[in-house]
């Protein structure tokens, strides 16, 4: 049976959203889009969101306080990712909750194993999280200033510029693999390096190993579980596998880490390691443009936490969220504060 594919006007706004999404889109959109947005996140731009960043992660330690012990996977893990990206946006303090359920809808909503009314729950917050980006862009085309948003809109190539819609698919972009993909590596960074004690102690000696870390965790333990489906755009043979041009291939980039002709001794969690050959952040045109907001946010994360509590440890329970479609989230990650 033939599905007619919907026109514009027949899709909702999520439908809309995933239509103009940096994922989903053919080479030369893809290209153009990602060549407009660039700028958004050029060092300078990155600079000043780390500022933000710092100032949202202490308020969000001091909200947590100084408890025996804590849920690192709910009161860091699921918050702070989601928070930064409101705050690259420019998206206001007492709006962060609306903007929050537009991630989720982003994230939860893709999952193709979803029911019709699942995925209509899932989503629901996704017109009022568009409304407000809206709002805000309408906002920065008349009054820009020097920061994320209005440099999107500001960005030219050869006559052609962001509309709202390709800029709230951006975001929603980044949603998707800066704070969904963040959530995750928090979690697994602190796990390994709580369970590592040598590695830690060389990070605390040296903090210049901060991004060695963060890359050694999604090579040792990435937490994506679905790989990335691909399709051949021509015929071709991969190892005596022939390929058909159209034919989707399912890549379990998880096992690329595993490599011992890349890697010696994978098993060892090593934050020392060479990571020149990593494809944790993709190659190519299809390199993860978002790349230093989620390092940038996990190291101010990182180096906040161990501030406030320099002796922390693995608590004695960890409860993983088996039902997540692409992801081995955990909902539960104790830790010590061992503060005396």
């Amino acid at each position: 049976m033939h599905l007619r594919k919907k026109t514009l006007e027949e899709m909702d706004a999520f439908e809309k959203l995933m239509n103009n999404n940096l994922f989903f889109l053919d080479r030369k959109n893809h290209l153009r889009l990602r060549k407009l947005a660039l700028p958004a996140f050029s060092p300078r731009i990155m600079d000043q969101m780390k500022a933000r960043f710092q100032i949202l992660c202490k308020e969000r330690f001091d909200e947590i306080g100084t408890p025996e012990s804590f849920n690192f996977a709910k009161e860091v893990s699921e918050m702070f990712p989601t928070q930064a990206i409101a705050s690259l946006v420019g998206i206001p303090r007492d709006k962060f909750p609306i903007f929050d359920s537009l991630a989720y809808g982003v994230v939860r909503g893709i999952n193709p194993m979803l029911t019709p009314d699942q995925r209509k729950e899932a989503i629901k917050g996704v017109p009022e999280g568009l409304e407000l980006l809206n709002d805000l862009i309408n906002e920065k085309r008349t009054h820009p200033e020097d920061d994320f948003l209005s440099t999107l809109i500001l960005a030219e190539d050869e006559g052609s510029k962001l509309s709202n819609t390709e800029m709230c698919a951006l975001v929603g972009a980044v949603l998707g693999a800066g704070s969904d993909t963040a959530v995750d590596l928090h979690s697994y960074l602190i796990k390994n390096l709580l369970s590592h004690p040598n590695q830690l102690k060389a990070l605390k000696n040296d903090e210049s190993l901060v991004q060695g870390a963060i890359s050694e965790t999604l090579r040792y333990e990435p937490s994506g579980k679905t790989g990335l489906a691909r399709y051949a755009s021509e015929d071709l043979d991969i190892k005596g596998n022939h390929i058909q041009k159209g034919q989707m291939v399912q890549l379990i980039t998880n096992t690329a880490g595993m490599d011992s002709s890349i890697y010696d001794e994978p098993r060892r969690f090593d934050i020392r390691r060479n990571h020149d050959k990593s494809i944790s952040f993709g190659q190519g045109p299809h390199y993860c443009i978002g790349v230093t907001l989620v390092r940038s946010q996990t190291e101010v994360m990182l180096k906040e936490l161990f501030k406030r509590f320099p002796d922390l440890s693995m608590g004695d329970e960890i409860i993983y969220d088996y039902n997540h479609h692409n992801a081995r989230r955990m909902d539960v990650m104790t830790v010590k504060t061992n503060i005396s």
